[in-house]
């Protein structure tokens, strides 16, 4: 796996041998429920993905991955920090693959989910699940519950329909009662939040896998593809 082609919110599949050395670091330390979830976010068999995470101070063939469980203790959940090598990694899963694939609807969350991929296939916008959505439909695994708020990635879009969809999918987030989190991922690497560009500012909070910066607004709309 190529390094260089990483992107915020990508999914990285780790290997067997490299789960097992994930597991054996991790795990010193702990003790009880978190030495248990910790242990199994790592299990050979286990279907969990890291995700891309902010840069390090890392070699060039190492990959800065998140890790979590979808059990909660005292309502969060276990976070896991790890490093993986390229040779490990095994596969790489996009956001907006996600969107694509056939899943069950057991929350309000997947529910807004569905119907956010729905429009966005008619409408022939290039959108993807994050977060606990993301990861729910990357695993099958109870990620969302009657809380859960819906993080969808967008790109590709000008400014005209990125408003249109916007609107739209903040109507889908009241139907099923959800709050929906646009960020669109701009050609420059910087993710931003759709609902800040739309805020009477100059500025908007951009996030990329080295930093964090305030964007002008004015550089992000020339970014954004130009409509006819």
């Amino acid at each position: 796996m190529d390094k260089k082609k990483l992107k915020r919110h990508d999914l990285v599949y780790p290997s067997i041998e490299a789960r097992n050395r994930l597991r054996a670091e991790h795990l010193v330390g702990l003790t009880g429920e978190r030495a248990f979830l910790v242990a199994a976010v790592f299990a050979a068999a286990s279907p969990i993905p890291g995700i891309v995470r902010r840069e390090e101070a890392l070699a060039a063939d190492e990959l800065p991955l998140g890790f979590v469980h979808p059990q909660l203790i005292n309502g969060s959940r276990i976070r896991v920090a790890a490093v993986l090598k390229e040779s490990e990694a095994v596969k790489l899963q996009r956001p907006y693959e996600l969107a694509q694939l056939d899943f069950a609807a057991s929350t309000a969350c997947m529910e807004a989910a569905q119907a956010a991929c729905v429009y966005a296939a008619a409408n022939s916008i290039k959108m993807g699940v994050l977060g606990s959505a993301g990861l729910e439909i990357a695993t099958g695994l109870p990620f969302t519950h009657t809380d859960s708020d819906l993080d969808l990635l967008i790109t590709g879009v000008g400014l005209t329909q990125l408003q249109k969809a916007y609107v739209e999918l903040q109507a889908i987030g009241q139907r099923f009662r959800v709050a929906i989190d646009l960020e669109v991922e701009l050609a420059n690497g910087y993710g931003i939040k759709a609902a800040e560009l739309f805020q009477p500012t100059r500025t908007v909070l951009g996030k990329s896998l080295t930093d964090v910066q305030l964007l002008k607004k004015e550089a992000v709309l020339e970014i954004l593809p130009q409509e006819a």
